[in-house]
């Protein structure tokens, strides 16, 4: 039975008040024992005030690291806080309770306290207590690799933030985001926020944060492999942390360090380090993941000084604390090393294996830099085949791309071009035949890419082809055509222009008498493209059911037509080409994650035309050149072309082509010199088209069609409606409607 009067309330107060001290003084081992002390009484007096000291043993045997303790005592406190309907302090306890499950593992539990502490919060108007349920929300999205859920919450905190004029919590939040950003690979947007955060508590004279933010750039720089950087900013680091005496903080500074150490090889600097390190994550938590982190960095520079006996070890203790956890980044990078351990032992189906499941957890994960690093091992890997190396590193370097890590995008380049060099001799030409198959440019990055090609060939490696619609994907897959195998067949088909029963038919053939309508055996594509290329267009769009027979056939590199029972062999160059995020749909669930492996042998994205301007002079002085606009080697005029140049051209180069035709047809009805006024006239009526209502819309084109027959008809109405496919007197009609004069198509 609870004893309630203002002695015991007061005795409470008194008790939970010397128990925060304690806790703020980080006297935890006191707390507790002083807590044990006065136990039975708190929980007989119980209410807000024996719920209160509660919380506060809860905290210390928290930051001891007594997780089943600490849960058991902030329940209790949970449970005498909700009979009195102290709701803020409820929504503390829940808070407390979220970060002890968070470190039990049990992270939707978590998650659940967490978000009903943040809810009790924003109901009671306690942006202060809201922001820093979010803080924590956010903190367990970040240990489960759940870094774009990690940023959203953030985000959400950061405004909260703003609301209370709050610049210490602004620079705690710009510190997170700083360090989600570094982990997906936004290395110029992380920096961006971290320079806000260390700026942000210099001015507060925080030593701790600027330490932190400090320690944070270091890590950044160190993946950016700019290590001069990270070294300055890491020993700054360092040397703030230190007199905090704040022992997580500077553990971690420690890891970092060794490190940047051992990737600039000074490995036995570095494992006095990472050993100095380890001794003060174990003092915290044993088994806890700060320790975990260590151990695996530790494992790596072990495999580096082929140390395979004590790394093993290192990644097995690892290994046993990461399970535990949803963390993919660091059980991927653990795998990896279990890869390279089972390699050096001779274990090659068990180091094939690790290094596979390395990849696809990472795969799971945003950090790009670190899925970069795992392909980069598999491609430097004697384990895999030459052109599986070659998928693996290409893989790499795209990746180290799209981070912007340049120094590791080149040594991945020269490890291609060296790995290139053992490929087996082609038995096709290495450079196109026919000029008239070359994909014209100015672009860098295309250009790259098209030097890349005759090792992709030799490479039997499939190619993924991403990008806009009329970007140029079917004329780019005819160019690798004409470099790889130009006396062989060039074969396409659209996955999207075809329902599924016709495009399983038309991908795998049939024998006579497979169907209904069947009165013939018909080869499939795949056959028909025998030492020849094959695009497969539109390839997001191809039915799941199809997706896992194309898998198993590519696999193969066999067919089994529709109603047949023996296999046809065949040997194809495999491109694919999409304008879908074929990864989101890997996610999404809606294709098939092996099917995507086995087509992105190396994945391309054709920038647009927006994106290359570089290109528009060329590509509309060709298409002119072409149809006869301009004569060979004349120049397009300058207006003309500052035309072309100023549109944004959202149909790409199909567009491009598109317009020109359309110049073509009208240049014969127009006064020589009047082509740059024609031009513009099309370039207007497209701006206007795109404003209005769909009624007026439909008007302006219609009009613009009529105006254009009439152009080509020389004014002629009785010709226009020809061409138009209508009445000459619906055209008469419309031509009083709209105002046009049959003259020259203009309006009155």
């Amino acid at each position: 039975m609870r004893v309630q009067d203002n002695d015991s309330r007061e005795f409470c107060a008194t008790v939970s008040h010397y128990l925060a001290s304690l806790v703020e003084r980080r006297d935890y081992l006191g707390a507790v024992e002083y807590f044990e002390c006065n136990r039975l009484l708190l929980e007989a007096i119980g209410g807000s005030e024996g719920g209160a000291a509660l919380h506060q043993a809860a905290k210390a045997c928290l930051s001891l690291a007594d997780y089943p303790k600490a849960l058991r005592i902030a329940r209790r406190a949970q449970a005498m806080v909700a009979e009195t309907g102290d709701n803020l302090l409820l929504a503390e306890i829940f808070v407390t309770v979220g970060e002890i499950l968070r470190n039990l593992g049990e992270s939707r539990e978590a998650e659940k306290a967490l978000r009903d502490a943040e809810s009790i919060f924003r109901r009671n108007d306690s942006l202060e207590g809201q922001s820093r349920a979010l803080n924590q929300l956010a903190g367990l999205f970040y240990r489960q690799s759940e870094y774009r859920n990690a940023l959203s919450v953030l985000m959400d905190a950061v405004e909260i933030a703003r609301k209370l004029s709050d610049k210490r919590k602004l620079a705690f939040m710009m510190g997170n985001i700083g360090r989600i950003l570094t982990f997906i690979g936004d290395f110029d947007q992380a920096e961006k926020h971290l320079k806000v955060n260390l700026e942000l508590s210099e001015e507060l004279a925080d030593g701790l944060e600027a330490g932190r933010a400090y320690m944070s750039l270091g890590y950044l720089y160190l993946q950016r492999a700019e290590y001069t950087q990270a070294s300055q900013a890491l020993e700054e680091a360092y040397r703030r942390i230190i007199v905090t005496n704040h022992k997580r903080d500077e553990a971690m500074c420690l890891t970092y360090i060794g490190e940047l150490q051992y990737r600039m090889n000074v490995l036995g600097e570095s494992q006095k380090t990472l050993t100095k390190a380890l001794a003060i994550a174990e003092t915290i938590d044993r088994s806890g993941t700060l320790a975990g982190r260590v151990l695996r960095h530790l494992g790596e520079l072990h495999v580096r000084q082929n140390n395979y006996r004590t790394a093993q070890r290192c990644v097995a203790r690892a290994l046993a604390i990461y399970e535990r956890t949803s963390d993919k980044v660091e059980t991927g990078a653990l795998w990896k090393l279990k890869g390279l351990i089972a390699e050096a032992a001779g274990h090659d189906d068990e180091g094939r294996a690790c290094l596979i499941k390395a990849i696809e957890l990472l795969s799971e994960s945003d950090v790009k830099f670190e899925k970069a690093d795992a392909l980069a091992v598999a491609g430097n890997s004697r384990l895999f085949g030459v052109r599986e190396r070659m998928t693996y590193l290409f893989r790499a370097e795209e990746w180290y791309t799209r981070c912007r890590i340049k120094p590791r995008a080149d040594e991945t380049a020269r490890q291609l071009e060296k790995l290139g060099q053992m490929s087996p001799n082609p038995t096709y030409s290495a450079t196109p035949k026919s000029a008239g198959a070359d994909y014209i440019t100015a672009n860098e990055s295309i250009k790259q890419f098209k030097a890349q090609l005759p090792m992709f060939g030799r490479a039997d490696l499939s190619i993924l082809l991403v990008g806009e619609t009329g970007v140029g994907k079917d004329h780019l897959a005819r160019y690798y055509h004409s470099v790889v195998r130009p006396d062989g067949p060039y074969v396409a088909i659209n996955c999207a222009s075809l329902p599924e029963t016709l495009l399983e038919s038309e991908l795998f053939g049939y024998c006579k008498g497979a169907f209904t309508g069947a009165d013939r055996d018909k080869p499939g594509l795949f056959v028909t493209a025998h030492r020849g290329v094959l695009l497969l267009d539109e390839i997001g769009d191809m039915p799941m059911s199809l997706q896992g027979k194309l898998l198993g056939v590519l696999q193969e590199r066999r067919v089994i037509p529709l109603g047949g029972t023996t296999e046809v062999g065949f040997d194809v160059k495999l491109v694919a080409a999409t304008n879908k995020d074929l990864e989101a749909m890997v996610a999404a669930g809606t294709f098939r994650r092996d099917l995507y492996y086995r087509l992105s042998g190396h994945v391309y994205r054709i920038p647009s035309l927006r994106e290359r301007k570089e290109d528009v002079p060329l590509l509309l002085a060709y298409f002119m050149t072409k149809r006869g606009l301009l004569s060979e080697g004349q120049r397009v005029p300058a207006e003309l072309l500052r035309q072309f140049i100023d549109y944004d051209w959202p149909g790409n180069v199909r567009e491009l082509d598109n317009t020109v035709k359309r110049l073509e047809v009208l240049a014969g009805m127009v006064a020589e010199g009047d082509l740059v006024e024609l031009a513009r006239s099309i370039f207007e009526r497209g701006g206007a088209a795109t404003k209005g209502t769909l009624f007026d819309r439909v008007e302006e084109f219609e009009r613009q069609l009529i105006v254009e027959a009439l152009l080509a008809a020389n004014g002629n109405k009785c010709e226009a409606a020809r061409l138009l496919g209508v009445h000459e007197a619906t055209v008469r009609m419309k031509l009083k409607r709209y105002g046009v004069n049959p003259s020259h198509g203009a309006p009155n």
